[in-house]
């Protein structure tokens, strides 16, 4: 039954968190070349949040009924705690490294940047196929022009 005043939105709601995902994409765009590893990291991490809601909450209850423990599930958790803790290694290697004078132009310091990004980068690219395997990313089309004359 609708009521005369009830307001209904005129697009799915999915609509909201497609727009949110994108605009988060454009940010990293900017970002990741900037070198603005943290935010970078802070910015996939909103991704990941938005893609999870979803998934199920493992909720701990004691004998009263009342919540002892929340946590997210060990599927969702574990890849991305193991990409957290080698953005973490990284960034103590780079930490570690500038306690040195002329930090910058050690090689323990650009390897441990170097480490930060590709570390990144994977989480980045583990975010996208997050994304791709809920149908949020980019459809691949196979599309051959000359089949247009045969009406495919």
């Amino acid at each position: 039954m609708q009521y005369k005043n009830e307001i209904s939105p005129q697009q799915d709601t999915g609509w909201g968190l497609i727009f949110r995902l994108n605009d988060l994409l454009n940010e990293i765009e900017n970002l990741a070349p900037q070198g603005k590893y943290d935010d970078w990291n802070y910015k996939l991490d909103r991704m990941w949040v938005n893609l999870i809601y979803r998934n199920e909450l493992k909720i701990k209850k004691d004998n009263n009924g009342n919540i002892i423990e929340m946590e997210l599930s060990d599927a969702d958790i574990n890849e991305k705690k193991f990409i957290d803790n080698r953005i973490k290694k990284a960034k103590k290697e780079m930490s570690h490294s500038k306690k040195d004078e002329d930090f910058k132009n050690k090689p323990g310091y650009k390897i441990a940047k170097q480490n930060l990004y590709a570390s990144l980068l994977l989480k980045d690219i583990w975010i996208r196929k997050l994304m791709h395997k809920n149908n949020l990313y980019i459809k691949e089309i196979k599309h051959n022009p000359a089949g247009a004359m045969w009406g495919k």
